[in-house]
């Protein structure tokens, strides 16, 4: 390795400036790149026709190994089982409860319970209001239980801090 001597009233180029005063070299960069593209293209070829070779190899080895089982269609698992489409059984339930949702409909007569459709619910919901419990003096307390006040939605609150 050369070895650089300065004299004390010559700086060296690049530590006067603060910076390295040459560019670095395009032609190097650009052939790594090229290389490297070359390279990617062949290796995605070379994994399509492996995966093409696995594939002719697999469905060779099947059909001799099942020669009478061709035309017949293979048993289901048993339950239960993986959805191969979930997104059409989505569908097929939300088109299976949209009847039940968009009418109304007795569910218990003689009680007078009725099924309203979820548009007309959610309009009533925000007129009236959520529905929560009444104070404590409507239900009797324990004699000997610590009374603590519920909210509106029917929890109690500690507003002591205890813990």
């Amino acid at each position: 390795m050369a070895k650089h001597e300065y004299h004390d009233d010559v700086v060296p180029p690049s530590t006067a400036v603060g910076h390295e005063t040459t560019d670095a070299e395009a032609r190097p960069v650009i052939g790594f790149l090229v290389v490297l593209g070359v390279v990617s293209i062949v290796t995605a070829g070379l994994m399509i026709l492996f995966y093409n070779y696995l594939e002719r190899r697999e469905a060779n080895e099947k059909s001799a190994r099942y020669p009478l089982a061709a035309g017949r269609a293979r048993p289901l698992p048993p339950p239960p089982r993986l959805q191969t489409y979930p997104f059409d059984d989505i569908k097929e339930l939300r088109r299976a409860e949209a009847p039940r949702l968009e009418r109304y409909e007795w569910v218990d007569k003689n009680a007078g319970i009725v099924r309203i459709p979820i548009e007309r619910a959610i309009d009533l919901t925000a007129e009236r209001g959520l529905p929560y419990r009444k104070e404590a003096a409507a239900a009797p307390s324990e004699p000997n239980a610590p009374s603590s006040p519920e909210t509106p939605s029917g929890q109690t609150s500690d507003k002591g801090g205890g813990h």
